[in-house]
C-alpha cells in the first residue's frame, strides 16, 4: 500500500481542475479521489500517498513542488 495505489488518471482529473496553485489536500480530499481510493483513505498515511505521488507523477502532471504548507500538504504549482 502506497503511492503506487494512486492513479494517475484521477490525479490529472483532479488537477486539470485545480487553479494555478493548490495544496496536496486540495488533491487528497477532492471527492473523486475519495471515491476512487476509498480503500486507502482511512490509512494513516493517505495524504502522504497522495503527496508523494504528485511528487513521482509532476512531469506527466505538468507540476512542480513549489513549497510546504505544515496544514495542507506541499504547496504545488502548475508549470503549463
Amino acid at each position: 500500500m502506497g503511492s503506487k495505489d494512486i492513479s494517475l488518471y484521477v490525479l490529472k482529473m483532479v488537477v486539470a481542475d485545480l487553479g494555478s496553485e493548490f495544496f496536496t489536500k486540495d488533491v487528497s480530499e477532492d471527492s473523486r479521489m475519495t471515491k476512487a481510493h476509498f480503500d486507502l483513505t482511512d490509512h494513516s498515511h493517505y495524504h502522504a500517498f497522495v503527496g508523494k505521488a504528485l511528487s513521482e507523477y509532476q512531469g506527466e502532471l505538468g507540476i512542480r513542488k513549489i513549497g510546504y504548507h505544515q496544514k495542507r500538504g506541499s504547496i504545488w504549482k502548475k508549470s503549463m
